[in-house]
């Protein structure tokens, strides 16, 4: 491909040395003049169109150094031609040639500089030829019947004078079809790579209309196979394409995906037999693939997967059970050992690379096998999360130009298209190309559907953003496995090194686990029993350093951040703590207040582990059922109080009464909040009891369902009526199934709200406004909070998902 830098010189010459001699009337027509052998031939309508969008197209300009695109750099052939009208550039292969063909005009070239050239003009059959030397590189150039033509080859140029030109009948049918676009490229099939490791006589030719944008390639076309010769477009003959789903299933970071359908595999699998010449039909493998309509190779840098979608699972399901026996759970879906690793390996070749497939489970209508655990877990997990192909802004975007069912379907997924790309080109080499940067290009499309003796053909490659790339998408940042099952959900604390969180976790032997946001285990510490409630944040040194403060059935515990005990702590207590651990900061100066409930008394401690002796409220008439809490209101500050006889102490700092209640309330497990400059109590009864500042209350009846939640913090009130969320008052009509409590969170200057369907296991997350965080819901068995646990600007979420998992996500 060299030899095209100079051409320009070659055919300024040829239009001066034409221009002074009698041409013939006779005008030729320029596909007759294709010379034999040809691999590519681009049919140009407007030549300067079709430069500017070369000049202009990213993906194209990334080739610029290459040798194979030599003839679209500035200083080419393209750069100096002015053909009007139809041109055709061709390219022959063993050895490569170019050849240029375009109807012979007065201005077909226009040239600014020439030299180092030398021109001789030779005969061949008494027709002139001229050999033009530039720069050491040679070149030919002759007239026929009006038609300019320009070639590297002296032979081709000879053959063409000769009539020996392309007269395959296929080729002439093929080039017959009519060009819908400015850019039409003709191009030989019958040695492609297939799946990125094995070359085959695909077809052999396609026809493709082909446009080029600033951001994308798009073609559409036909293929034609030849019925003389096996192809393996033929495989497809006598089925009817089937819909494409195998997008809801792939890992957004997989490399590529290779997909074909058929609406009857014995059908598919005799036209296979027939390609390969081999005669190994198994009737094992149409009794198992019998409901499937769609089977796809999934390359993942994890390990390979086959995916086969079934129109009847349960008959699939029936099939596999004798080849599987059960390995372990997974996020509740089953993996199973597959004890025939080679059992598809032959079905669908050469279209899947062969593989050794160990593992297989199903999730709804799909059927896995795969290579290893890994891969296994990772699609899962994948799936669970909408971290799947189908959800992202770029497929959607690209599936809405293509049809809904093909035959066959070949996805290059995250720039992974530099061997496809060489193969186009006939190219062994791939050196240059793999240098080459394709992250802009998260999806390259090639799609046929086979229609009687040929297919049609859709093609697109399109640059997306990267804000677009990650849109929608909850990556796993961390899956982190504890050896016994956990107790409480996990939490996030703060880590005052690099200002994002760590994870604190207890499982059923009470040991308490402190884990890095990477996944790695910090410490551990046993405790005597279960931690009562939250684990609460305290700067007790007031040096930025954050403490874990929290009680347990019989002690109080302060532990710095390495898991060390901070004297006086912990405090021992022969009667048993009943409620969660309070920690009270009145003006926000780190001067804390602890308070340890034990049944009716209450315990207030400083930081240095002293009783307060100035607050006077010592002990209830009754059990406490709350956790004692604080709000401040106009400057004033209240501690609330709850008993089980129903009384509510509304009390001062120093424990005196601040607010007379004269009503008892039959308390839910639901905290008392403050709404506005009120106090709110929802009772077992579903009432709302809001309470003045001066003791005045308004009961409000509540007609919602036995299931029945209410969170409010600052500006921002969540409410949980059986599946009807409302945010700020905007309904949000979730799926049937049991919630937990809303959960509101602000993180970086914004407001979350989460909540968690415990029987599909799936977190939800919102923002305050009712919209749907992008990429949820996803899997989780437990309660989700909210972070950013690496502190760059990016949401996390952390929730287990299953009795001894936690898993660290990224939005």
């Amino acid at each position: 491909m060299k030899y095209f830098l100079k051409i320009t010189v070659v055919t300024f010459l040829v239009s001066l040395i034409w221009s002074c001699e009698d041409s013939k009337t006779k005008v030729g027509e320029l596909k007759d003049y294709i010379p034999e052998n040809t691999s590519v031939v681009l049919k140009i309508s407007d030549f300067e169109t079709l430069k500017a969008d070369i000049k202009n197209n990213d993906l194209i300009s990334e080739f610029s150094d290459t040798p194979a695109f030599s003839f679209i750099s500035e200083n080419n052939i393209l750069h100096y031609l002015q053909p009007e009208g139809l041109s055709i550039f061709c390219i022959s292969e063993h050895p490569s040639n170019y050849t240029f063909i375009t109807r012979q005009t007065k201005n077909v070239f226009v040239t600014d500089s020439l030299n180092n050239i030398t021109s001789e003009k030779i005969l061949i059959n008494d027709h002139p030829i001229y050999k033009v030397l530039i720069d050491s590189v040679l070149h030919f150039t002759t007239l026929k019947d009006s038609v300019f033509i320009a070639s590297s080859s002296q032979t081709i140029l000879q053959n063409i004078i000769e009539g020996n030109t392309e007269s395959d009948p296929v080729f002439q049918k093929i080039n017959s079809i009519n060009n819908e676009k400015n850019f039409k490229a003709i191009i030989k099939t019958n040695n492609l790579f297939i799946n990125d490791s094995l070359r085959i006589n695909f077809a052999s030719l396609a026809s493709l209309n082909t446009q080029i944008l600033p951001d994308a390639i798009s073609a559409t076309g036909v293929v034609l196979d030849r019925d003389s010769v096996p192809q393996l477009l033929s495989v497809f003959k006598g089925l009817v394409p089937q819909k494409n789903d195998i997008a809801k299933i792939t890992p957004v970071d997989s490399k590529s995906v290779i997909s074909v359908t058929f609406n009857d595999f014995e059908t598919f699998q005799n036209n296979c037999e027939i390609y390969k010449g081999t005669n190994d039909s198994s009737i094992e493998l149409i009794t198992l693939l019998d409901a499937v309509s769609e089977a796809s190779f999934i390359e993942h840098e994890l390990g390979n997967s086959i995916v086969l979608s079934s129109l009847d699972p349960s008959t699939t399901k029936d099939a596999f059970l004798r080849y599987s026996t059960q390995k372990e759970v997974f996020k509740e879906v089953m993996i199973h050992d597959l004890n025939r690793p080679n059992l598809l390996s032959s079905a669908f070749y050469p279209f899947f690379k062969n593989s050794a497939m160990k593992y297989l489970f199903q999730i709804d209508q799909f059927f896995i096998v795969s290579e290893n655990e890994a891969i296994s877990q990772h699609i899962i997990s994948s799936y669970l999360n909408n971290n799947c192909l189908i959800n992202t802004t770029y497929y959607k975007e690209s599936v809405s130009k293509l049809s809904s069912a093909s035959s066959l379907l070949i996805m290059k997924l995250n720039g992974n298209i530099s061997s496809s790309i060489a193969s186009l080109f006939n190219s062994n080499n791939t050196s240059e190309i793999n240098t080459i940067d394709f992250k802009k290009y998260p999806l390259a499309v090639l799609q046929l559907s086979y229609d009687r003796d040929f297919a049609h053909l859709n093609f697109l490659c399109k640059e997306v953003s990267s804000q677009k790339r990650t849109t929608g998408i909850v990556s796993q940042l961390a899956s982190i496995k504890f050896e016994n099952t956990l107790l409480k959900d996990p939490q996030f604390f703060s880590n005052h090194r690099t200002k994002g969180k760590d994870i604190i976790v207890q499982d059923v032997t009470n040991t308490l686990h402190f884990v890095s946001s990477k996944g790695k285990t910090l410490w551990t510490k046993k405790l005597d029993s279960p931690i009562l409630g939250k684990v609460q944040e305290v700067d007790i040194l007031k040096n930025g350093k954050k403490q874990l403060a929290f009680t347990t059935e019989k002690n109080f515990y302060i532990l710095d951040r390495n898991g060390n005990t901070v004297a006086p702590f912990p405090m021992k207590f022969k009667d048993r703590v009943t409620q969660p651990l309070s920690v009270f900061d009145y003006d926000n100066k780190r001067n804390y207040r602890f308070i340890v409930t034990q049944g009716k008394e209450v315990l207030m401690y400083d930081s240095k582990g002293k009783i307060v002796k100035g607050f006077t409220f010592k002990k209830a008439t009754s059990t406490i059922v709350l956790a004692p809490q604080h709000f401040r209101m106009a400057r004033k500050d209240y501690i609330l109080i709850a008993e089980e006889n129903g009384t509510l102490n509304i009390l001062s700092r120093v424990g005196k009464s601040r607010v007379s209640v004269k009503k008892s309330f039959n308390f839910s497990t639901m905290s008392i909040a403050k709404e506005g400059d009120n106090f709110v109590v929802i009772t077992k009864e579903n009432t709302k009891e809001s309470i003045s500042q001066t003791g005045k209350i308004t009961t409000k009846k509540l007609a919602v369902s036995s299931n029945y939640w209410f969170s409010i913090k600052g500006k921002t009130k969540a409410t949980l009526d059986d599946y009807l969320l409302r945010i700020n008052g905007k309904l949000i009509e979730l799926p049937f199934g049991i919630y937990t409590k809303p959960e509101i969170f602000t993180i970086n200057r914004t407001t979350y709200i989460t909540i968690t369907e415990t029987q599909e296991h799936k977190v939800y997350v919102y923002l305050k406004n009712g919209d749907l965080l992008a990429g949820l819901p996803i899997f989780g068995t437990s309660k989700a909070v909210i972070g950013d646990a690496n502190n760059n600007g990016k949401l996390n979420l952390l929730v287990a998902t299953d009795a001894s998992t936690v898993v660290l996500y990224e939005n």
